[in-house]
């Protein structure tokens, strides 16, 4: 290898390592001052798969951390965090910047595929784990599989490098449990969506432990299964498609919670209207709903425009 490249190797693993450091010590900030009024959270995501699959903090780089707590302590958390100095963001949920604006913290208190009965039971399945002299707790390893698949196929609606090794990673390091990552597909109305993308996964990583038995069971049954199946293979590339993640997360809901979901969309909460649009929600509400009615309208049709040239896209470049 040449001199060059391993130097621009060690540049790239040098500033990763310092940005990765001056997370964990702003995470380690955060979590202290959780701890001290004893609010529980979860790990999430990036941060998870850095301590539980990565253990050299100069591999993967982080940006953000994702947290997920009880809904009842949201009150008690901002007023920590405000008065600890950390800043609230816009966004769509809460989410706060650290002192001197370094590192967003997201915060979550569900997860959009999870039911009451779903989410008691991601919490009590939750796995403690020792980052350096703290114990933190993370998602059970059939429930990160689940959630990094997902997020991936659904909510992302595309396929990444960073994705495929953290999920490689997770495979080759944890136990998963098959019949229970099964029941919950199932129970998550997921089973497409985690047979789509772990097929893929398999595809690029032909050794990687993922059983054909799981895979059979979670093959399609019916009309719709088959349909939305190959709806992902055509529209879930490594080829992104921008803002297809809100059409999927619509059209993956189980029958009976679409219209719901759908209603939730246009006339959100106070509460989300708050966190979305800041003080503006508070002093014009109704100029913002309407702004927000206008804007989902027009993303909706830009959204379908995209996914239709993709659609044609693939249809002439098919064979005859």
């Amino acid at each position: 290898m040449l001199s060059s490249t391993l130097d621009d190797l060690a540049d790239a693993y040098s500033r990763v390592s310092a940005g990765n450091a001056a997370v964990l010590e702003q995470f380690h900030a955060f979590a202290t001052l959780l701890e001290r009024a004893q609010i529980p959270f979860l790990v999430l995501k990036g941060l998870d798969v850095l301590v539980r699959c990565y253990g050299i903090r100069g591999t993967r780089p982080l940006s953000d951390v994702d947290l997920l707590v009880h809904e009842t302590d949201l009150d008690a958390i901002d007023c920590i965090l405000t008065e600890a100095g950390y800043t609230r963001q816009i966004d769509g949920n809460p989410c706060y910047r650290s002192p001197g604006n370094a590192l967003a913290f997201d915060i979550v208190t569900t997860l959009w595929y999870l039911d009451d009965q779903g989410l008691a039971e991601l919490w009590a399945n939750a796995q403690p784990h020792v980052l350096h002299t703290r114990t933190i707790s993370l998602l059970a390893a059939d429930d990160l599989l689940i959630h990094l698949t997902s997020y991936a196929v659904i909510h992302r609606g595309t396929f990444t490098p960073g994705w495929e090794q953290d999920m490689r990673l997770l495979l080759l390091h944890e136990s998963i449990d098959w019949t229970a990552l099964t029941r919950k597909a199932r129970q998550y109305s997921l089973s497409i969506p985690l047979l789509y993308g772990l097929t893929y996964l398999r595809h690029r990583m032909p050794t990687l432990p993922i059983p054909d038995a799981f895979l059979r069971t979670m093959t399609p049954v019916g009309c719709f299964e088959n349909s939305l199946y190959r709806l992902l293979q055509r529209l879930v590339t490594n080829q992104p498609i921008p803002e297809l993640g809100h059409f999927l997360i619509w059209l993956t809901r189980p029958a009976g919670k679409k219209w719901s979901w759908l209603c939730r969309t246009f006339i959100p909460s106070k509460t989300f209207l708050g966190y979305r649009y800041g003080a503006v929600a508070t002093r014009a509400p109704l100029v913002t709903r309407s702004r927000r009615f206008i804007g989902l309208g027009w993303a909706m049709l830009t959204l379908a425009t995209r996914i239709v040239r993709r659609l044609l896209q693939q249809l002439l470049r098919a064979p005859a």
